[in-house]
């Protein structure tokens, strides 16, 4: 059992940032820079892990949010995300 079930819904909303580091780091965002919930809901991807299926911000929405966040770690991370994928060997 993780830590997530030590919160409630309303102490997560209350902090712009939620991070749970059980088995896999999870950072809750409940605002981004640049975005609407309408918008990253529409674009939501569905991601499997384990057995278990969860909604995730799109690759081209989390870009859009660090590029308009501006932090230089951000702008560098969006950078990073924006590279031409290259296949496992």
């Amino acid at each position: 059992m993780g830590t997530a079930w030590l919160t409630t819904a309303e102490k997560v909303l209350a902090n712009e940032i939620t991070e749970f580091k059980d088995r896999v780091r999870v950072d809750v965002l409940t605002t981004a820079p640049g975005l609407t919930f309408e918008r990253v809901w529409n674009e939501r991807q569905t991601m499997n892990y384990m057995g278990q299926e969860f909604f995730v911000i799109s690759k081209r929405d989390l870009i859009a949010s660090k590029r308009a966040s501006g932090r230089p770690v951000d702008l560098e991370d969006a950078r990073l995300l924006e590279l031409p994928e290259t296949p496992a060997s």
